[in-house]
């Protein structure tokens, strides 16, 4: 079985020579022998359109190395037989983690008291100007294998978890969501029917104090326009680390109220090892007949 690996992310440092000994690994980039791979492994910065599923004669799987897939072009490789998955675990803990960081610094104001202190004030007696609360309702958009573990974790923490998912018959429907939820965390797949989830139409719906994270996908959300609310006092707090295109101008977001970071809440220090154990588990999976494990539908 020939794995070919096309490409790799900016902070994707290993490799996966010696990973599959009983298997062919090519590592390549560029103009790919397409017609010879056995499985395709790519990122989220290779793009799988229709014309290179066209030349996939003999692919049995294209895995991509990320949580979303919509870098696949899902359709075509439906329409041509070849499955796909994707390995969510090796990054899930660390989403979840960045998540319950942004949601915690911006409801406790954070980075208003550590500007003020670089600044060289003592803000104890504007506290109730400040007004730090606590994590109130929580609702999380997309309970899939991050989303699901980001419930399980904000349990003990907030005061009531709303989600939201269509494919649970106990969801709760979005509108209703945005209502009431103190805080809102994003955590669905890209799809046609996601993507701009949160326009300017459903940002009007929010109210002012309410918190806004987006961890998931950067088209999900029209950022400039929740930037602008919090801006304009009109949203208590926006923290982003996707967007519609990468890499883009952070210092034009920051703010106390806007936290930024640039596409890293899925980075830790054994992310690599899990990638290529994910990977491993994929082609050995194939290889023997078995399920190949986080597969899409």
């Amino acid at each position: 079985m020939r794995v070919i690996r096309w490409g790799r992310a900016e902070y994707e440092v290993g490799d996966l020579q010696g990973l599959l000994p009983e298997h062919e690994v090519l590592e390549l980039d560029g103009e790919l022998p397409w017609e010879e791979a056995d499985v395709l492994v790519v990122p989220s910065v290779r793009r799988v359109t229709a014309a290179v599923v066209g030349r996939l004669r003999r692919c049995r799987l294209v895995l991509t190395t990320t949580s979303g897939c919509d870098h696949l072009d899902l359709v075509a490789l439906r329409n041509a037989g070849i499955p796909a998955a994707r390995l969510p675990l090796a990054r899930r803990d660390a989403v979840v983690h960045t998540t319950l960081g942004m949601m915690l610094s911006l409801t406790r104001r954070l980075p208003t008291f550590h500007e003020a202190a670089l600044a060289g004030k003592w803000e104890r007696a504007r506290l109730h100007e400040i007004r730090a609360t606590l994590l109130g309702t929580v609702g999380v958009i997309g309970v899939g294998v991050i989303g699901s573990q980001m419930v399980k974790v904000l349990a003990p923490l907030s005061h009531r978890t709303l989600f939201n998912d269509p494919l649970l018959p106990d969801s709760t429907p979005l509108e209703r969501l945005l209502a009431e939820s103190d805080v809102i965390t994003l955590h669905c797949e890209l799809t046609r029917e996601t993507r701009g989830l949160l326009d300017d139409r459903r940002l009007d719906t929010l109210r002012p104090e309410t918190i806004l994270i987006n961890t998931a996908r950067g088209g999900l959300l029209d950022v400039q326009a929740a930037a602008a609310r919090v801006r304009a006092g009109r949203l208590g707090g926006l923290g982003v680390d996707v967007f519609p295109e990468e890499p883009t101008d952070l210092s034009a977001l920051a703010s106390p109220r806007v936290l930024v970071t640039p596409h890293a809440s899925g980075w830790h220090p054994g992310l690599w090892a899990d990638v290529r154990a994910g990977v491993r588990g994929a082609v050995r999976a194939l290889a023997a007949g078995e399920a190949v494990p986080f597969r899409v539908p």
